[in-house]
């Protein structure tokens, strides 16, 4: 994983992929595709939870800008 990937730890991405063996019916294999599933999931929710935030953060930063360009005090 780089710096830019949403880190996810192992604990995490075994819990998920326990989740998905049992809703998948506990099927007798290795649990690699459980793994994989698990961890596409988990990343997925982490950029999008990180994108909401900056998103916010962006909002915000541009609002401070503009009372900054307009001369009011910024609290």
């Amino acid at each position: 994983m780089n710096a830019s990937e949403p880190q996810v730890s192992e604990d995490e991405i075994a819990r998920r992929a326990y989740e998905i063996w049992q809703a998948r019916g506990c099927p007798a294999t290795d649990g690699s595709e459980d793994w994989q599933a698990a961890l596409k999931q988990l990343s997925a929710e982490r950029v999008k939870r990180n994108g909401s935030t900056q998103d916010r953060v962006q909002s915000w930063l541009s609002r401070v800008r503009q009372k900054i360009k307009a001369g009011k005090a910024v609290r």
